[in-house]
């Protein structure tokens, strides 16, 4: 089966449209699946065999491994040959909210999403980013550290300063004294910080 057949109940050519164009940097056609159907498909695969020929087959192949009750030294194996695939912030973004670490798996976990803020690609290092700020709660006592290493991964590239000033926002509307980080990015990536927090009104 393809996933032409798995998806056909459910395709949405307006939602397709409008998905499209958030992300203009796509390499992919995209068909139409809303991203709770996709999760819930998913969860019902048990190997992933599918040919990669649309946006919503790359979410979907993320949404499974992050779904697969296998230890994180297995899993990390299918991150990094999905890594090739993130073309979007939304490939990577839905990836990243999925990934919900044992507690005998929190130090790999880490230390695997640490290790992608050094990727010279892109999205590899937004996922970084955004998977740390999104499992920052797991990890109280490594806040300044990830927040030093997210910000040395700051970069000019758009959705590298974007995704480095959401980790921000977030950090300091947890704790005001994360503000002290504004000052080790870019000019840009600060200004998109700030805008974020007054966006977020809670700060």
């Amino acid at each position: 089966m393809d996933t032409d057949t798995l998806f056909a109940p459910y395709i949405d050519k307006e939602y397709a449209s409008f998905s499209a164009k958030l992300s203009k940097n796509h390499d992919l056609p995209y068909i139409g699946i809303r991203i709770p159907v996709l999760r819930k498909l998913a969860k019902n695969i048990d190997d992933f065999t599918f040919t990669i020929r649309y946006h919503e087959d790359v979410l979907l192949k993320g949404f499974w491994i992050a779904s697969r009750k296998i230890p994180f030294a297995e899993k990390k194996e299918l991150i990094t040959k999905h890594l090739p695939l993130l073309s979007t912030w939304d490939e990577v973004d839905t990836l990243a909210s999925s990934i919900k670490p044992g507690k005998t798996e929190l130090e790999d976990v880490y230390q695997y999403f640490v290790s992608l803020l050094y990727d010279t690609r892109t999205m590899p290092r937004r996922l970084g980013i955004v998977t740390l700020m999104s499992l920052r709660k797991y990890y109280p006592e490594k806040k300044d550290e990830i927040l030093t290493a997210i910000t040395a991964a700051d970069s000019d590239e758009y959705y590298i300063s974007m995704a480095v000033a959401w980790a921000l926002s977030f950090f300091i509307i947890d704790d005001k004294s994360a503000s002290i980080f504004l000052g080790k990015v870019s000019p840009a990536t600060k200004k998109r910080a700030l805008q974020k927090l007054r966006d977020s009104r809670r700060y």
